[in-house]
Parts: C-alpha cells; sequence; structure tokens
C-alpha cells in the first residue's frame, strides 16, 4: 500500500496543465524521433535535454521520460509502413508487420502493436511500482558469468531464428561475429580490421540495420517491381482496431512478452534489442504453426512489441535503484539525473522520492496518452504512405541517407549503409534469414567483454561457471534450449519423411 500512497502523491505534483501538456508533448516528439531511421531512444533524449535547463525537476524529467517512452512507439510506425525500423528493436516488428502491410494489413499491424505496446509498458510500470527495491536487491548478485551466460543464452537463438535453413543460419551468424569485431578491442585496445581511421570505434549498428532493412528491402522491391497493397483510402476504425480473434490470438504472446521485456530490461546492457529477438524466438518456438513466421505473425508482432516497452520501466529500476544504467537511453538519464543535482543510487528513493515517484506518475500517463494518440493516428501513418507511395523509394533512400548521415554526421556511415544496403538485397534474393545476423552483431561485444570478465574473475579458469548458482542454472537452461531445438528439429524432419513415404 506504501508504493500506491507514494503513487498517488507523485500524480499530485504532475497533475498540473503544465506538466500534463509536456508529457503530451513529449510522446508525440518521440513518436517522431522514433520513427526516423537513425534516431533512437538516445538520440532522442539527448535532442530533448537542453530543453530541461529552464525547467524544475518533475517537468524536466517528466519530458525526458515521456520522449524514451514514445521512440519506443514510433520505432515501429515506419518498421512496419516500409520495413525501415526506427531503432534496433524495431528490427523484429519490421519482420512481421512489413509482410502484413504487403498483405494490405497495415493498419491491423499498427494497432495490434499499439496495443501491446501499450499492456508491455504498464506492466512494466507496475513491477517498477511494486518491485523495485525487491528486484534490484536480487540483481546484485548477478556478475560477469552470469551476464555472459545469458548473451550465450541469445546466440543459442540463432537455431529458433534459423528459418529452413541451419546452414545458411551459422553463415550470416558468423559474418555477424566478423563485424562485429571491427574497430578496437574493448579490454586490451587492440585494433582489429580498421581499415581507415573512422572504423577504429567500430562500425556503428544503426547504420548496419538502416541499411540491411531499409535500402536491402528498397533495391529488392525494385528488382521485383512490388508494390504495398495498401487497400482503399478509409478512416473506419474497424481497419485499424483489433478484433476479438486478433486479440485472442495475440493475448498470450503480449503478457509473456511484458514478463520477458521486464525482466531483460533490468539486466545492464541487454536492453530492448535482446529482449525482443528472445521473445520473438520463444514465440516461433511455442506457435503451433511456426511457418506463419516471417509471413505476417500475430503472435511474432505481438510479443516482441510489449517486450520493447516492457523494457523501458525495466531498464529504470537498476538506475533508480543502483545507480546502474542498462542501456543507451538510461545513461543520458543517468547524466540527467545528476544534472538536476540528485544521486541515483540506494539512498534516491529516500531523499528525493517526491521527484522519482512523480516521474513514475509521469511514465503511467504518457503511455496511456501513447497508446490514444497512436491509435488515433494510424489512418494519417496509413494515408500519408498512399500518397507517396508512387515516390516510396524515393522516400525511403531519402530517409536512410539522412539517418545515416546524422550518426556522426560524416559520409562514412552513408557509405556503411550503402554497403549494408547491398547486403540485405543479397540476403533476401538468396533466401538467407537476416535475424541471426543482427543477433550476433549485438550480442558477440558483450558476450566477449563478460567473457573475459569472467575469466579473469576465474584466475584463468572457466569452472567459474560451474562453480557459482545461478550461472549452472542459466547454464543449463541454455543447453535444453540448444537440445529441445536439435530434437525438435528431427523430429519434425522424420515426421515430414514419413507423410512424403505415405504419399
Amino acid at each position: 500500500m506504501e508504493a500506491i500512497s507514494n503513487l498517488m502523491m507523485g500524480f499530485g505534483e504532475v497533475l498540473t496543465p503544465y506538466n500534463i501538456a509536456i508529457i503530451f508533448a513529449a510522446g508525440l516528439i518521440g513518436t517522431v524521433v522514433g520513427a526516423l531511421p537513425g534516431l533512437g531512444p538516445s538520440a532522442g533524449i539527448a535532442l530533448m535535454l537542453p530543453l530541461t535547463f529552464g525547467m524544475n525537476q518533475v517537468s524536466g524529467l517528466c519530458l525526458l521520460t515521456g520522449v524514451y517512452m514514445g521512440t519506443m512507439y514510433g520505432g515501429r510506425i515506419t518498421a512496419i509502413l516500409i520495413n525501415a525500423p526506427g531503432d534496433a528493436p524495431a528490427i523484429v516488428t519490421a519482420l512481421e508487420g512489413y509482410p502484413m502491410m504487403k498483405q494490405g494489413r497495415g493498419p491491423l499491424a499498427l494497432g495490434i502493436s499499439a496495443v501491446a505496446s501499450f499492456i508491455g509498458g504498464l506492466f512494466g510500470l507496475a513491477v517498477l511500482i511494486f518491485l523495485a527495491p525487491l528486484i534490484a536487491s536480487y540483481a546484485i548478485y548477478l556478475g560477469a558469468p552470469e551476464y555472459f551466460l545469458l548473451m550465450a543464452i541469445g546466440l543459442a537463438t540463432v537455431m529458433l531464428l534459423a528459418g529452413s535453413s541451419m546452414l545458411k543460419a551459422l553463415f550470416v551468424t558468423c559474418l555477424g561475429v566478423l563485424v562485429s569485431t571491427f574497430g578496437s578491442d574493448y579490454v586490451s585496445g587492440q585494433i582489429r580490421f580498421a581499415f581507415v581511421p573512422e572504423m577504429i570505434e567500430g562500425i556503428d549498428f544503426v547504420a548496419i540495420i538502416i541499411g540491411l532493412y531499409g535500402l536491402g528491402e528498397v533495391l529488392y522491391n525494385l528488382e521485383k517491381k512490388l508494390k504495398l497493397n495498401l487497400g482503399k483510402p478509409s478512416f473506419r476504425m474497424k481497419e485499424f482496431i483489433p478484433g476479438r480473434s486478433e486479440m485472442s490470438e495475440a493475448t498470450g504472446p503480449t503478457i509473456r512478452g511484458s514478463i520477458l521485456g521486464t525482466v531483460i530490461g533490468i539486466v545492464p546492457g541487454a536492453g530492448a534489442t535482446v529482449a525482443t529477438f528472445l521473445d520473438y524466438a520463444l514465440e516461433k518456438k511455442l506457435s503451433r504453426t511456426p511457418e506463419k513466421f516471417g509471413n505476417g505473425s500475430i503472435p511474432g508482432l505481438a510479443g516482441p512489441e510489449a517486450t520493447n516497452n516492457a523494457a523501458v520501466p525495466g531498464s529504470l529500476i537498476p538506475l533508480l535503484t543502483l545507480g546502474i544504467p542498462g542501456s543507451g537511453g538510461t545513461a543520458i538519464m543517468l547524466g540527467a539525473l545528476i544534472m538536476f543535482g540528485m544521486q541515483p543510487g540506494p539512498l534516491l528513493m529516500t531523499n528525493s522520492g517526491d521527484i522519482v515517484w512523480a516521474m513514475i506518475a509521469g511514465l503511467v500517463l504518457a503511455n496511456f496518452f501513447l497508446l490514444l494518440s497512436n491509435v488515433l493516428l494510424i489512418p494519417v501513418f496509413v494515408n500519408l504512405l498512399r500518397a507517396i507511395q508512387n515516390n516510396l523509394a524515393n522516400v525511403v533512400i531519402a530517409l536512410c541517407v539522412v539517418g545515416a548521415f546524422s550518426l556522426s554526421y560524416s559520409p562514412f556511415n552513408i557509405w556503411i549503409m550503402l554497403i549494408f544496403g547491398v547486403l540485405g538485397y543479397l540476403l533476401k534474393k538468396n533466401d538467407y534469414p537476416t535475424a541471426p545476423f543482427i543477433l550476433a552483431v549485438v550480442l558477440t561485444p558483450l558476450a566477449e567483454n563478460y567473457f573475459r570478465q569472467s575469466v579473469m574473475l576465474g584466475q584463468g579458469s572457466a569452472m567459474i561457471f560451474l562453480e557459482r548458482p545461478i550461472s549452472l542454472i542459466i547454464l543449463a537452461l541454455m543447453i535444453l534450449i540448444v537440445v529441445g531445438t536439435v530434437f525438435g528439429r528431427l523430429r519434425a524432419r522424420s515426421m515430414r519423411d514419413m507423410t512424403s513415404a505415405d504419399e
């Protein structure tokens, strides 16, 4: 009950006309920023930070957290409409949302993603409100060995994302591992594969996804002369409000995604990107019709969207209770808290509890505003796309170029985007899955760093992974995933062979 009374106190601080207007505007700004390829939570919060200099603590933090939540909603818009994910977590949304768009179900995909995002965000906020101190106290016991094994589980899900050919999945995974090693080594400082000075810091991940998904899809569509099935112009609510059958299909994945997103969001360094890929692999594993994944599956869309937004409040838990940022966005939030004269860590809730609870109340309000605004704006998004569909390829290419250039204001990232655009086109043309490649690029640097730290802790011995109870449990879980997937594939193959023999 203490949490409820603290939240009510927070609403008392937030519910002023000025703060409500700021939260609503922050949600809309975040949605637009998240929809633009190349800009994500980190960029959105960084762009808004100067505007908070003249604000009081509550208003300034509400602005930043509203933008943070809004970018998670916005990333799905271009992912579904033009297959150009606004940020990394929206990659999985593009895998299912864009095929629905090509089938004429784009408004429905936007509606399902908005509802799933709202539920995921609400669940994450409930955990933040009621269980933050308890979860943070257990998170302290996770060390480098546990984090490495969590990353290894993420890489093991390549087997679940492989599609029809395990060999192709392993090839693109190895390619992703290779790409992730470009630049200076985090521990030793050794320069690896830096052919030009701009590559010393590695290849920007956002430039990779802009090229791989945005430009690559444009090149493929131009060759195949594909056009989106946008249907007739209409503003009817039934086109984008999910019906009873769609919601029943999305309910289970949304609940599972909300839980997984919150848990993974709490783990520093994992973030929404890792969480969405893990959830997508989980839903494909649990589905009775896994063959529909990649062709417009509602569970494959709803689960990761809930995961994506649940990870936002989840990532705030270690920030507010331990002072540990779990992602780029929360790292900037850490700086903002310090800038406002607050001290993130165990004493934050005690010394600045009124401000923290007001910020949480602002997040709850922003989540409701974002559901309302995103649902009502779906016809605007679809009809805007319909108006420019004859020049859609030009618009997408322009967005890709601007997005890549804005990463460091250098032509180098444009070249990176072009290279991976051609790679994305070749992979799609030859039916190679892109999800394992992206997963490897994201997880390999994290896994490498945590592995080195683990070996140092174990004084050169790998037995450290077996000596710690939590890491042993995670290791057993990873083995079960791999073995279960292999047996499942062998069983499916034998069933197909029996069926063909009977025919």
